[in-house]
């Protein structure tokens, strides 16, 4: 595995922090910081803020790894309650350190932990609505097997559990196009005229007006009546159009 860094993604997604952190430090939830100067109050949600996006993010990773088909819902409340966890870690470990002085929240720390988790839901709801909508959340990692920067990239168009699927194929519907990965299958709002250029540099091919493959989608070929078709590791039956089989046969996805 190796790490590909969309830095204006990532520039989107400070932003978006620094912006919750400003808000935050400025309403003091919980009472939290009372006394401390706005600056030094907004430098604590900061941190507080990247330390949850980080370990929300990794657990993200993490469930869909484990559970590549399992329901959002779940992951929500999974990575809610982990990066709470690790958020009230990391309250305690800057109250420690200070010798009290910095604080967010008081009393038992299963009190704070609640009041940290209500923060985490939100955070965690924010960052899933805002990954489907605009894509500007989810980890960068990715599969080494993918030697294409260009998959990467489009990837990255999907819901964060697909950023570290296989890309195996896209057709069109209506204007829309689904797109196939060794993940499952989503919709994108993308033409797929737009979807061969992204992928022009990608091991696949256009293979019918209405089907882009890549080569590691395809488990094998069928031959009948004199048509072609591939069939797709996820099982979908693929049409080679006449005008695309010498194509297809020269780029050895075919006999």
């Amino acid at each position: 595995m190796r790490i590909a860094i969309d830095w204006k993604k990532r520039g989107r997604e400070a932003l978006l922090l620094a912006g919750i952190s400003l808000f935050l430090a400025f309403v003091r939830p919980y009472g939290s910081n009372s006394n401390a100067p706005f600056l030094l109050n907004f430098g604590i949600w900061l941190l507080l803020i990247l330390s949850g996006s980080i370990v929300g993010e990794l657990t993200v990773t993490a469930y869909y790894r484990l559970r590549p088909n399992g329901p959002a819902w779940l992951m929500i409340i999974i990575t809610s309650l982990i990066t709470a966890a690790g958020v009230t870690f990391v309250i305690y470990a800057l109250a420690f350190v200070t010798g009290g002085y910095i604080r967010v929240g008081d009393g038992p720390i299963l009190i704070v932990y609640f009041y940290v988790l209500v923060i985490a839901t939100a955070m965690t709801l924010v960052g899933y609505t805002v990954s489907r909508a605009f894509d500007l959340a989810g980890p960068d990692f990715v599969h080494a097997a993918d030697d294409s920067d260009a998959v990467q990239t489009f990837l990255q168009r999907l819901p964060v559990k697909f950023h570290t699927a296989d890309l195996w194929a896209v057709t069109s519907e209506d204007h829309y196009c689904r797109v196939f990965t060794s993940l499952g299958s989503d919709l994108i709002l993308i033409r797929l005229s737009d979807v061969d250029r992204e992928l022009a540099d990608a091991d696949g091919l256009r293979v019918h007006r209405s089907w882009w493959v890549a080569r590691k989608g395809v488990a094998r070929t069928e031959r009948g009546d004199g048509k072609l078709k591939l069939i797709l590791r996820s099982g979908e039956e693929v049409p080679v159009s006449r005008s695309y089989q010498a194509a297809v046969k020269d780029a050895g996805f075919a006999s």
